[in-house]
């Protein structure tokens, strides 16, 4: 017959282990979203500031941008660089 002394405390620390695991992955996956959602953002403000919607994205991240929103050049028309009517 196996013996059940001292049980009670290692089952305690596996379920402290399984919530440190759950923990570190959640802080894990919270980083990375945030990251994504940081990079996405930089992208598009610096095409914004640049005006280069209408041409082909400067670099990957911009590309990325415009993937994920679902903006294409088709999608967007040049801006009027002439003067503006009343």
């Amino acid at each position: 017959m196996p013996s059940t002394v001292g049980r009670g405390a290692e089952a305690g620390v596996d379920r402290i282990m399984v919530a440190v695991v759950i923990g570190i992955a959640l802080v894990f996956a919270a980083g990375v979203i945030l990251g994504f959602l940081v990079t996405i953002s930089m992208a598009s403000r610096r095409e914004d500031r640049l005006g280069t919607l209408t041409r082909q994205p400067p670099d990957a991240a911009a590309r990325g941008a415009r993937r994920l929103y679902g903006l294409g050049l088709r999608d967007i028309t040049p801006r009027d660089t002439g003067e503006m009517r009343r």
